[in-house]
């Protein structure tokens, strides 16, 4: 109802259901009911239905939620209407919609759609059915669905039909209420996977780099819980001029712990190039994006293998999963992660069983592909009483990612010769590497941090960069850096060498197969002069392999003056 005079103390102040105040006269309420930002996100993805001149959208808060930071954001980034715990229970909608349960969901009065806050139902409740006595499944158990022996939820949306039964046996008497809804979440990454080139592009990968994403659903027995060091580990043993990692991490990791945290526990990787999601969007474009995804028993790698990327998952936690979700049957197909074992023969295996990975989880993932909307919106407008628009809700691709993409400022380079000729080079970023694993630490003029700048053989920069002239800025670095004994200020396709003793080279690329790894020569050559080894004008045309399977090939000239 709206009221013209005398409206409840609480509402008083809410503009919009006041007739002498509100500029649209909408004839339908609905209340979107967060829990956390992991629900917020879910909820998000359905705002398509809702665009609709009769609608008016709200938005509450749970009072006693365990993860509340960062909602109150979330909700103003998306410039909701916000109501109070309290304004909410005093007005009545014609649908209410919520992405979690339990807190004080049981107090709204008006009816409410529940709808899975990750893929489908997966994961075990603390407690045993009373039907079966068997355990109960989070939003299919009667414990986790009543308060005070009645269902909270008037529909329950579930992704797949084989929810059904797990349903029947949880909570039989919430049947009726329950319908084959999809999954949005799912629906949209379809329509996003073309758009893979754009997510890579604002990850700023090369066409030649390989990303694996690394993600962890929340407690300690997940990935992240379990081994907090691995992303470190992966930026200190895998090629840098070949291999990027992603992290996703469960949006009740930062809630519970704060960004800052987070941040600071992973400074060193991220100034290794750690590409770190925030909680709310981005780990969408971060699976498409990757060339494997390393997951645990959260359902970003259900999501992963739908998508058809290779999976490794750590199966510490599999007891946790009802092994007939979807999850489930594709924890007992897809090969486990070792966090401690060599990394890339599992990348191997994981390319093995993409297929197989890939048809258990596109099965159960969702009973109707690209259709969820529809379904939702249909049961919304059934509890509104009212007939839906005539045009179907747009299915909405993922944006871009926006990211700190600093890559890393200090990078130890180890160069040898190859038996078949061209060098080996291995680069590794200095931040994560405790101690010199060979070779010279090549640190940007961007870097801040003393101690690496100390360890210094060679300052680079561009000459875009320059705070002064290239004379007087390299004449500053010899004499404040005592150990540097070269300095390099590149373009695109130009370099230009100075020793500590005067020395002057000039380098002009004049071919090179893969233009974005120009940095990638001059450093080469860079520290096969510093290190005396051999002369450099000989090594035209030159083969670099930075691993296996990639090489970079460059022709260049040698001159002795800068003119």
């Amino acid at each position: 109802m709206d009221w013209v005079a005398d409206p409840p103390p609480a509402v008083g102040r809410i503009s919009s259901v006041l007739a002498g105040w509100r500029t649209a006269r909408t004839s339908r309420r609905v209340l979107f009911v967060i829990h956390s930002v992991t629900a917020a996100t879910r909820l998000a993805d359905l705002l398509p239905i809702f665009q609709d001149q009769r609608i008016q959208l709200f938005c509450t808060q749970t009072d006693d939620s365990m993860f509340p930071a960062g909602v109150e954001r979330f909700m103003q980034n998306h410039g909701f209407l916000p109501l109070t715990w309290n304004q909410a229970l005093a007005l009545e909608f014609h649908a209410v919609i919520t992405a979690s349960l339990g807190d004080n969901l049981h107090e709204i009065g008006s009816p409410i759609l529940r709808i899975p806050h990750g893929n489908g139902y997966n994961k075990y409740w603390g407690q045993k059915s009373e039907i079966r006595n068997q355990k109960s499944v989070f939003g299919l158990a009667a414990d986790t669905l009543k308060h005070d022996e009645r269902i909270v939820p008037a529909a329950i949306a579930l992704s797949h039909g084989e929810q059904f039964e797990r349903l029947a046996e949880g909570c039989p008497d919430a049947l009726p209420r329950a319908f084959v809804a999809g999954d949005p979440c799912y629906d949209r990454l379809l329509a996003s996977a073309p758009r893979r080139l754009h997510y890579r592009h604002a990850l700023g990968l090369r066409p030649d780099l390989k990303l694996i994403t690394i993600a962890s659903t929340w407690r300690e027995d997940s990935l992240f819980g379990l081994d907090p060091l691995l992303v470190s580990r992966l930026l200190s043993a895998l090629p840098y001029d070949r291999y990027r990692v992603a992290l996703i991490l469960h949006p009740n990791i930062w809630a519970a712990h704060s960004g800052f945290q987070i941040k600071a526990w992973l400074a060193e990787a991220m100034r290794a190039g750690l590409i770190l999601l925030p909680p709310e969007e981005g780990w969408r474009a971060a699976i498409i994006a990757a060339d494997w995804v390393l997951s645990d028993h959260g359902s970003v790698g259900v999501y992963a293998a739908a998508l058809g990327r290779p999976i490794l998952l750590d199966k510490s936690g599999q007891d946790l999963i009802d092994p007939r979700s979807a999850l489930g049957r594709l924890l007992a197909v897809a090969p486990a992660l070792d966090p401690r074992a060599d990394l890339l023969p599992q990348l191997r295996r994981a390319e093995q069983l993409r297929d197989r990975c890939r048809a258990v989880a596109a099965t159960w993932i969702s009973s109707a592909p690209g259709r969820s909307l529809h379904l939702i919106r249909e049961q919304v407008y059934r509890m509104m009483d009212t007939a839906p628009p005539g045009t179907e809700p747009a299915l909405m691709a993922v944006g871009t990612p926006e990211i700190d993409d600093a890559l890393p400022a200090s990078l130890w380079t180890h160069v040898e010769r190859m038996g078949c000729g061209g060098l080996s080079v291995r680069r590794w970023p200095a931040s994560i590497t405790r101690s010199s694993p060979g070779g010279v630490l090549i640190v940007s003029d961007q870097e801040l941090d003393h101690r690496l700048v100390s360890l210094a053989g060679i300052i680079r920069t561009t000459s875009e960069a320059l705070p002064c002239d290239e004379e007087t800025w390299s004449s500053a670095v010899f004499e404040h850096r005592s150990g540097v004994g070269l300095t390099l200020v590149h373009d695109e396709g130009v370099a230009r060498l100075r020793t500590r003793d005067g020395s002057r080279l000039r380098l002009i690329l004049t071919e090179i197969d893969k233009p974005q790894q120009a940095e990638l020569v001059f450093a080469v050559l860079a520290e096969r002069l510093i290190s005396g080894t051999e002369d450099i004008a000989p090594l035209s045309p030159l083969t670099l392999r930075t691993a296996p399977d990639h090489t970079v090939t460059a022709a260049f000239e040698v001159h002795a003056s800068f003119d």
